[in-house]
């Protein structure tokens, strides 16, 4: 994602991403006629007998794309936030085809509204992981754009090969012919036909169960998998959840698994992904239970309200946290690591040594060096990097919070007595998360659903600053007398810049590994950090 998106300029920044007017090209008002004629014609290739064994969710042999984090096609977004059931049904039966199936789903998908991607999801879905293992149903919440995560699944930025994220969807090809060639070259390379198209399916799975998209694309999607070479339709699928289902088929090759992605037959709202090895073997699926837009992570109310600016910047700073900027997945340096931060403030300039776990602190006194343990005399009056707030134990090495309410970690953070007058106002839980971000700034993950808790502190509002160093960055302001009253992000990356405390600014300009205090010296280890 493109970290210069302003938060509050998101949705209008968004419209541009909506492609030409599929309408235009005779999805939405194709005659029923014209449908039976198509279908009849292509009966021979497509039709495909009912599945005697449980659907399988699909997954690439080669990138073993096991993760799946629960994007859902706009259809089912809409059809459940706001009541809306779009149902394309032809007056006569007729054998159900891959251009059928495309135009009565590309219908459906036009029919929905534009969700905002700072949007959160509610989706409880049931999975197999494989052969005779057990059905698991979890609950998760996600944005529209796939960015901001809370609950109990995730594959995380799991995704690569070059693939454009979210708001790089514009550049995509907008016709469905040319979407395919673009897809089958950049991700079949130089295989045979039937791998290139492979690879084309499992980039359409990846997006309708990745993404809320925007209708047009959507609807794009679905014509764009009916023009596949070797793409028929299972018009009698049941997935994992109980749910009767509609999928679209592709065909295994020697990288691919066969494949399944499956629809409601009544709305064509997107419902689950399935795949399974040559024989029938390894069979996997990921169905969609329940799937509501609502107001925040941890609702479960319907609400297609936009977020507000301190939602978006709190899904940015999560996101950032979770995967900072070439982390390739997050880096935990040991509890007695050394940590070399430089920090400016307005009133001069520091730098700081400090274990991993802020046990112990070490800084420059009078040109001397003085390396002072918490448990030590020195400690009173050594200005510590976290003067108060969770311990390390705490937040490593698995966050607490991450199978906590968002209401029970504002109630934890809240619990640390930070030296806050204004204790009913959260300013306790506010210093606290400056605290950890700053003295356990390279533990990613220990912050990213503390960040999330920072929108929803009473009050709280978002401004584009200027901070000491003349960089821009964007701010968390709170309406608190005292302690921590601003937090501050880099405006292009959303990675935590510092915090405003007393009226004092302190921005963390260098965070990188070291070999010890007094050390200037990065480690070469994957565990220099940067900010």
């Amino acid at each position: 994602m493109s970290k210069t998106d302003d938060p509050t300029r998101v949705m209008s920044d968004l419209k541009p991403l909506l492609l030409d007017d599929l309408a235009a090209q005779g999805y939405r008002h194709r005659r029923q006629a014209d449908l039976a004629t198509v279908a009849a014609a292509r009966s021979t290739r497509f039709a495909e007998p009912e599945r005697a064994v449980a659907s399988r969710r699909r997954d690439r042999l080669f990138r073993g794309r096991l993760g799946w984090r629960l994007g859902v096609a706009v259809s089912a977004a809409a059809v459940l936030a706001a009541g809306i059931i779009v149902a394309v049904q032809s007056s006569a039966p007729v054998v159900l085809t891959a251009q059928l199936l495309a135009d009565r789903a590309s219908a459906a998908a036009l029919a929905q509204p534009t969700v905002s991607p700072g949007q959160w999801v509610y989706r409880q879905i049931v999975v197999k992981w494989g052969p005779g293992s057990p059905n698991v149903t979890m609950n998760s919440w996600e944005t529209a754009n796939d960015a901001g995560f809370y609950g109990q699944w995730s594959n995380g930025n799991g995704y690569h090969h070059g693939f454009p994220d979210y708001f790089q969807l514009r550049s995509l090809p907008r016709d469905p012919a040319a979407l395919d060639a673009y897809l089958e070259n950049k991700s079949g390379g130089n295989g045979a036909p039937d791998v290139k198209a492979a690879a084309a399916f499992n980039d359409f799975d990846f997006l309708l169960s990745n993404f809320v998209l925007p209708p047009a694309l959507q609807a794009e999607v679905y014509q764009a998998l009916a023009l596949l070479p070797g793409v028929r339709v299972n018009s009698h699928v049941t997935t994992i959840a109980g749910q009767a289902g509609v999928a679209f088929v592709q065909q295994a090759t020697p990288q691919y698994s066969n494949g399944e992605i499956i629809l409601n037959p009544s709305t064509y709202a997107y419902l689950a992904q399935a795949n399974w090895a040559a024989g029938g073997s390894g069979f996997q699926e990921q169905a969609v239970k329940q799937m509501v837009l609502v107001a925040g992570p941890g609702s479960t109310q319907p609400s297609a309200a936009a977020p507000s600016a301190a939602q978006l910047l709190a899904e940015q700073a999560e996101q950032a946290e979770a995967f900072p900027p070439g982390s390739n997945g997050g880096q935990l340096a040991s509890p007695g690591r050394w940590i070399l931060r430089d920090l400016v403030t307005s009133s001069g300039d520091q730098t700081v040594w400090a274990t991993a776990d802020d046990s112990e602190q070490a800084s420059y006194v009078n040109g001397k060096l003085r390396v002072c343990a918490r448990s030590a005399a020195c400690a009173r009056s050594t200005q510590w990097l976290m003067p108060a707030g969770p311990a390390y134990k705490t937040v490593d090495p698995i966050p607490p919070e991450r199978t906590a309410s968002l209401p029970g970690v504002l109630a934890e953070l809240n619990s640390y007595s930070t030296g806050c007058a204004d204790v009913a106002g959260d300013c306790n839980a506010v210093n606290a998360i400056a605290n950890v971000a700053t003295g356990y700034g390279n533990l990613f993950d220990a912050l990213d659903l503390p960040f999330l808790v920072l929108a929803d502190i009473p009050g709280v509002t978002v401004a584009h600053v200027t901070d000491v160093t003349g960089r821009a960055d964007v701010a968390f302001r709170f309406p608190f007398t005292d302690g921590v009253t601003e937090i501050l992000f880099n405006a292009s990356t959303y990675q935590f810049t510092g915090y405003v405390r007393s009226g004092t600014e302190t921005v963390i300009t260098k965070e990188v590994a070291v070999a010890g205090p007094g050390s200037l010296t990065p480690l070469t280890s994957p565990r220099v950090l940067h900010r």
